[in-house]
């Protein structure tokens, strides 16, 4: 251990005290691990440095850290540091500073506040059955991406020589590699001048309104939204100052023949047509066609929000709404990286649509690009390597799997069922408990989870899958070998079945 790997130690020592220099040493450090200076984990300074630093023997350090690791205040294991325990909580709990520290936790029910899935990195609170699982939607398996493959495109990307002014589009390598991804993947061919970088879906989202508004020379534009629907981009026009119209949806995804038409007519309407939050619906081909020929009527921008499209698992997947759209003016396709690899890449693209490129381009100009180039060529890297494709390849086995492992819990279950689980790595779970008491239920279990009606925060309630009846659950995080112990807990939650139901609802083999 070096000096500048562990934590420096204002320790005082009083030479009138009465008390022994060991003693005063570990009093000494006790106040900084009291007092929030050293935390649990951090490293101590060696014996030796310690007592030069204080100008006492080293026998005197000695005495003192084998006092505090005798009371648990310290962690010392062969070959290592000396660290403070990390286990220091469970140890020598601080009722002060655990209540100092406790975070706001919002509703009854609601662990982790209102923060949107993106922002919420405080540990689950403790439970009945200790720490909650943390199944939350939305948070895709990143377990796998450490690979060989992985390091090399950061290595590569690393290597790049510094680039001049980067296009505000994004780098070429990179739109290039979308574009070949886009046409392999979901049968779209698409130029990489009509492509995007954005660091994403919420930036491309903003950026589109933003052109639009310019565009129609409006400062608040009339954007429709399905109620219910997911809520990653619900909040994005209402945080730029544009109205929100809800549009209806069913288990088919929207409903065309509901529309506003006319001036009711929105001038946006955010579509996800491949799989329909929380319904699980995908959007009928006729849909599609109608929605088409709806947009092209009343001049409406659609933005095809391409959520969960990788991630299919019935049938063969239907054209993009941009595939279809024979004018190449109607759609602007948003696509992200975060499911099929890991939100911490934080980019996405967009599939403009020809008469926002110049606007949009010149917005680039004025607010810079985003995504960092060594981000932008390590992506580039593992599209164009064909790593991507072998990834979500596997992905969606091990999802598949899951999935059906939590269809066949659910089963026969009394009072619970499942909405169509078409695509994506969340299972929305429907009952006939009050939401509040599944949340409970499930906190009791040891569970952390989603609740159903985060889904229709506006618009009336309507649909098959009625507000407040219902909880969102991620299961892509969860390996087969731990949905072995977590699918007869949620099911018991769901239900009025007992909460510890040890019988297996699922095995790994």
């Amino acid at each position: 251990m070096t000096q500048r790997a562990a934590t420096d130690l204002t320790v005082v020592l009083d030479r009138e005290d009465p008390r022994p220099l060991p003693v005063q040493v570990a009093a000494g450090i006790r106040e900084q691990i009291a007092g929030g200076t050293l935390a649990p984990g951090d490293t101590v300074p060696s014996t030796r440095f310690l007592a030069t630093r204080l100008g006492v023997s080293r026998g005197t350090v000695v005495s003192a850290y084998d006092q505090l690791l005798g009371e648990g205040y310290l962690h010392a294991a062969q070959g290592r540091p000396t660290t403070v325990h990390p286990g220091l909580e469970r140890i020598h709990p601080d009722p002060a500073r655990t209540e100092r520290e406790r975070p706001d936790t919002g509703p009854p029910g609601d662990q982790l506040g209102g923060l949107p899935p993106d922002q919420r990195s405080q540990a689950a609170p403790p439970s009945a059955h200790g720490q909650l699982v943390d199944l939350r939607p939305g948070q895709p398996d990143s377990s796998r991406l450490a690979g060989a493959a992985w390091r090399s495109a950061w290595r590569h990307a690393a290597s790049q020589p510094p680039s001049p002014p980067p296009d505000p589009l994004g780098l070429p390598p990179l739109r290039e590699a979308i574009g070949e991804h886009l046409r392999l993947m979901r049968a779209l061919p698409v130029a990489p001048s009509s492509l995007l970088v954005t660091a994403g879906a919420r930036e491309g989202l903003t950026l589109l309104l933003a052109a639009t508004a310019r565009r129609n020379g409006r400062t608040q534009l009339r954007v429709g939204l399905e109620a219910p629907g997911h809520p990653g981009l619900r909040d994005v026009p209402p945080a730029h100052g544009h109205a929100v119209v809800p549009c209806t949806v069913d288990q088919d995804g929207l409903r065309v023949d509901l529309l506003p038409e006319g001036r009711d007519a929105p001038d946006v309407l955010i579509v996800s047509p491949s799989h329909q939050y929380p319904l699980g619906g995908s959007l009928t081909l006729q849909r599609r066609l109608e929605l088409l020929e709806w947009a092209q009527r009343w001049d409406v921008l659609l933005v095809e929000d391409d959520f969960d499209s990788e991630l299919r698992y019935v049938g063969a997947p239907l054209p993009t709404l941009s595939a279809l759209d024979a004018t190449g003016e109607q759609v602007a396709l948003l696509g992200t990286f975060s499911t099929v690899l890991t939100p911490s890449l934080a980019t996405g693209y967009v599939v403009l649509p020809g008469h926002l490129r110049t606007p949009v381009t010149g917005l680039r100009d004025t607010l810079g690009v985003p995504v960092a180039a060594v981000t932008q060529y390590a992506l580039a890297h593992l599209l164009s390597s064909g790593y991507l494709r072998r990834h979500t390849q596997r992905m969606r086995t091990a999802y598949r799997r899951r999935r059906e492992a939590v269809q066949d819990a659910f089963d026969g279950v009394r009072l619970a069922r499942l909405a169509p689980m078409h695509g994506g790595v969340d299972a929305v779970i429907l009952t006939e408990l009050p939401e509040e008491t599944v949340i409970e239920r499930c906190a009791a279990a040891g569970l952390l989870v989603g609740r159903q009606s985060k889904y229709w925060s506006w618009g009336a309630d309507q649909g098959p899958a009625p507000r407040g009846q219902g909880i969102v659950v991620g299961f892509a995080q969860a390996g087969d070998d731990d949905l072995v112990d977590l699918l007869p807990r949620l099911v018991g939650a769901c239900t009025d079945e007992p909460l510890f139901d040890s019988s297996p609802a699922y095995s790994a083999e």
